[in-house]
């Protein structure tokens, strides 16, 4: 058994996975990876050709696999989906993966507008809250169940190109770990995952070359061994990890300069 896994936790397989952002990029390669007979996929995003492809794939691999074109942000119709699924197969685990990022979160010179920083929290705060709030009373009645947040390195520290994207990283990484420690004893497990670089479109979209650029299926396999191990907090790459770690507990007048200077020249 894992070290990161409580005494009384059984890390059994899970038979039925909840993947949220399963159209394209992480959502997608795990979705991909978990494919298999015996496995049964509920899968949730916004592009409906992106998504029906890789669901048909996951069937193809042997997998029972749902979908539906569903925006995280609207929490009704994900309460009900999600409801839903349950009550065909109870979900032993649901990842909130579906977010905002690459091009759409950079913050041009005087900071986001109204209009991106609320899109940005409604969906990389509200829909991790929308996909996950759903299943806890189920979780709990069953003394069972595992929550998996999408969070960032760039939950560590707060990037000057993009403030509101590294406060709702930073958002969801707290509350995954605050979940764990309010659920944990009632048998549910809580892992927040903190990718650095991942080769997806999203990120693509960025220009520049980011350091320690991980393919996506390296990514998903490197998720799902840690939640197989009952991991914590899954971080990636773990130079970048690290570095991150490390400026988090820099006084600011000494990381400031140095963040700076990621900026590649923007102004």
């Amino acid at each position: 058994m894992a070290a990161d896994v409580g005494a009384d936790a059984a890390l059994v397989a899970p038979a039925h996975i909840l993947i949220t952002g399963a159209s394209s990029g992480i959502g997608a390669a795990l979705a991909r990876y978990y494919a298999r007979k015996g496995m049964r996929l509920s899968l949730v995003a916004r592009n409906e050709e992106r998504l029906e492809q890789v669901a048909l794939e996951c069937r193809k691999a042997g997998a029972r696999t749902e979908w539906n074109t569903i925006d995280v942000v609207h929490s009704e119709a994900m309460r009900s989906w999600i409801e839903e699924c349950d009550g065909r197969q109870p979900i032993d685990m649901v990842i909130a993966n579906a977010g905002i990022g690459g091009e759409n979160v950079i913050a041009p010179p005087a900071g986001e507008s109204l209009s991106v920083s609320r899109d940005i929290i409604e969906t990389n705060v509200l829909g991790v809250t929308n996909s996950v709030i759903p299943l806890l009373p189920r979780f709990v009645a069953r003394g069972k169940g595992h929550v998996v947040i999408m969070s960032s390195l760039a939950a560590h520290v707060g990037l000057p190109d993009a403030p509101l994207y590294s406060a709702s990283k930073a958002a969801v990484r707290v509350y995954g770990h605050g979940l764990r420690r309010l659920l944990g004893p009632k048998g549910i497990r809580v892992t927040v995952v903190c990718p650095g670089f991942v080769a997806t479109p999203m990120s693509a979209s960025v220009p520049g070359h980011p350091p320690f650029l991980w393919s996506v299926e390296r990514a998903a396999a490197r998720i799902v061994s840690g939640l197989g191990r009952g991991k914590r907090e899954i971080s990636f790459p773990w130079q970048l990890a690290a570095l991150t770690r490390f400026a988090a507990v820099l006084p600011p007048s000494l990381i400031d300069p140095l963040l700076q200077r990621t900026r590649r020249g923007r102004t």
